[in-house]
C-alpha cells in the first residue's frame, strides 16, 4: 500500500498460493508510491582533453557490457540464458576481447590549460566494447564486453568538479565511442536506446496513466534522492517495535537496503548520463518511542541522530519518526535538498525510511512503500538480511514512482514486472522494469534539467 499525498497506490499483500503478493491496505495518508531501470554496454573512449570548461575531466564513460535489451539469446552458448529475458546478454558467454576489458584505453592526461580542476583524461571504458566476442543481442553495436566491475574506473569523464556532476561527453551507439568532452552543462545524451517490443507498450502506457503525473507533481522520488546527494541516499529507520533492536540489525541495516537500491539502480550504471554506478545508503537517525532511548545508546552520535519525535496524526499516531525538518520528503515539498533546520544540519537529513513494526496497521499487506520510504513488519526485513525479495523490491519500485497494476487492462511487458502481481518469479528488476526505469531516467533528467 502507498499513498502519494492522497493519490493511493497499493502493496504486497499474500497471494492465495502461498506467495508473497501484492495488495491494498488501509486508509489513504500521506505518503507516497514509486520506479526502475537497467544500463546498456557502452563502448569505452579516449579520454578527451581538459580545456575551457570549469572541470577538466576527460573521456566518457566505459560501457559496462551488460543490459542489452535485446532477446535472451546471445553470450555464445550460454549468454543471457543466465538473467530473465536476456537481460545481461554479453554477461555470461564469450565475448569482448580476452575478458571484456577492450574498451578503449586509458584516456590521455588533459592538459590543465585554464580549467579550475585541471584533473586529467577519463580512464577508458572498463569494459569492452569492441573486441572480436560474440557477446549476446546487445542493443549496441561493437560486440559485447563481459561485464567487468574493476573499482575505481568507473567514475572517469564526469563533468563538475570534485567528479559530482553528469559524466562528461555524449554517449555513442556502437564502435569505439568517442571520447567525449567536459561539459557545464546537462550531459547530453544521444541515443537512449530501444526497449524489446515486447515491453515498449506497456512501457508507454505506464508513463501515460500514472508515472508521468507522479514525477511532475513530487520531487522527492529515489532518482531525485540520489542525484541530490551524489549517489548517497540517507535513510531513518522508524523502530515502532515492541522489542529491541539486534546489535545486527543496527549494524548492517544500512547495507541491506543499499543491496535493495542496487538491485535497482545498478540497471542505469553507463546508461545515457547516469553519473553513479553505484548508490550508497547511510543511516542518519533512528527514531524510538520515549523511554526506548537506550535500546539505541550504543548508536554513534556523530553520525547518527536519536530522535523520539511521534506522528501526531491518523497514520497512525504516536508511531515514532525522525524529525521533520530532517526530511526530503516533508521539508519543503518542493525538491530543495536543504534542511536549514534539521538538528546537526544537513548532514543529518534523510531521504527514505525503513519503518519497522510488530505487524502492520489493517490486514493484508505485507509491505507498503513509497517516495518517502517503506514500511514493514520488522521480523520479517530482518529474516530478509537484504536478500533479493519480490515484496520489498516491488515497495522499493514505488519510490521510483512506479504504479501498482491490479486494475490494468492494457499491455503488459513480456517477461512480467515486480509491479505487476503474478507477472513474474523474479526477485529482481525484470527487463520490462529495467526498460521502465530507463524511460522514467530519460523523462525526469529532462524535466529537472540534470
Amino acid at each position: 500500500m502507498i499513498n502519494l499525498r492522497g493519490l493511493s497506490l497499493c502493496s504486497v499483500m499474500c497471494g492465495a498460493l502461498g506467495l508473497l503478493l501484492v495488495g491494498c491496505g488501509g486508509s489513504a495518508g500521506s505518503q507516497g508510491g514509486g520506479a526502475s531501470s537497467g544500463s546498456q554496454a557502452r563502448s569505452g573512449g579516449a579520454g578527451g582533453t581538459a580545456s575551457t570548461p570549469q572541470t577538466g575531466s576527460g573521456g566518457g564513460p566505459g560501457g559496462n557490457g551488460g543490459f542489452g535489451g535485446g532477446e535472451a539469446s546471445g553470450g555464445g552458448a550460454s549468454g543471457g540464458a543466465s538473467e530473465a529475458g536476456g537481460r545481461t546478454g554479453g554477461n555470461s558467454g564469450a565475448g569482448g576481447g580476452a575478458s571484456g576489458r577492450a574498451g578503449g584505453s586509458s584516456g590521455s592526461i588533459g592538459s590543465a590549460g585554464t580549467t579550475r580542476t585541471g584533473s586529467g583524461g577519463g580512464l577508458g571504458g572498463n569494459t569492452g566494447g569492441g573486441g572480436s566476442g560474440s557477446g549476446g543481442s546487445l542493443d549496441r553495436d561493437g560486440g559485447a564486453g563481459g561485464f567487468v566491475e574493476d573499482a575505481g574506473d568507473r567514475l572517469d569523464g564526469r563533468a563538475g568538479s570534485n567528479g559530482d556532476g553528469p559524466r562528461g561527453g555524449t554517449v555513442d551507439a556502437g564502435g569505439a565511442g568517442a571520447g567525449g568532452t567536459t561539459s557545464t552543462g546537462p550531459c547530453t545524451v544521444t541515443d537512449w536506446g530501444t526497449p524489446p517490443s515486447g515491453d515498449s507498450k506497456w512501457i508507454d502506457e505506464s508513463w501515460s496513466s500514472q508515472l508521468s503525473n507522479n514525477v511532475k507533481t513530487r520531487k522527492e522520488w529515489l532518482l531525485d534522492s540520489a542525484i541530490a546527494g551524489k549517489g548517497q541516499i540517507n535513510i531513518c529507520v522508524r523502530w515502532g517495535a515492541t522489542s529491541a533492536p539486534s546489535a545486527d540489525l543496527k549494524t548492517n541495516i544500512g547495507g541491506w537496503v543499499e543491496k535493495w537500491f542496487n538491485d535497482w539502480f545498478k540497471n542505469l550504471d553507463g546508461y545515457a548520463c547516469f553519473p553513479y554506478p553505484r548508490i550508497t545508503a547511510k543511516v542518519t537517525g533512528w527514531a524510538v518511542r520515549k523511554g526506548n532511548e537506550s535500546w539505541v545508546s550504543d548508536l554513534d552520535a556523530t553520525t547518527t541522530k536519536v530522535y523520539t519525535d511521534v506522528e501526531t496524526g491518523s497514520d497512525p499516531a504516536n508511531e515514532p519518526k525522525c524529525a521533520d525538518a530532517c526530511s526530503f520528503f516533508t521539508a519543503d515539498g518542493k525538491g530543495n535538498h536543504s534542511f536549514p533546520n534539521c538538528p546537526g544540519g544537513d548532514a543529518f537529513h534523510f531521504d527514505y525510511s525503513m519503518w519497522l513494526d510488530d505487524k502492520l496497521p489493517g490486514s493484508g499487506a505485507a509491505a507498503v512503500g513509497g517516495d518517502w520510504g517503506l514500511r514493514m513488519p520488522a521480523a520479517d526485513f530482518i529474516a530478509l538480511k537484504g536478500a533479493p525479495s519480490t515484496v520489498v523490491e516491488h515497495e522499493m519500485g514505488h519510490g521510483f514512482g512506479f504504479q501498482d497494476y491490479y486494475d490494468w487492462t492494457q499491455d503488459k511487458p513480456a517477461d512480467g514486472s515486480l509491479m505487476i502481481v503474478g507477472s513474474t518469479s523474479s526477485k529482481t528488476p525484470t527487463l520490462g522494469d529495467v526498460w521502465l526505469l530507463r524511460r522514467t531516467w530519460q523523462e525526469v533528467k529532462a524535466l529537472r534539467g540534470w
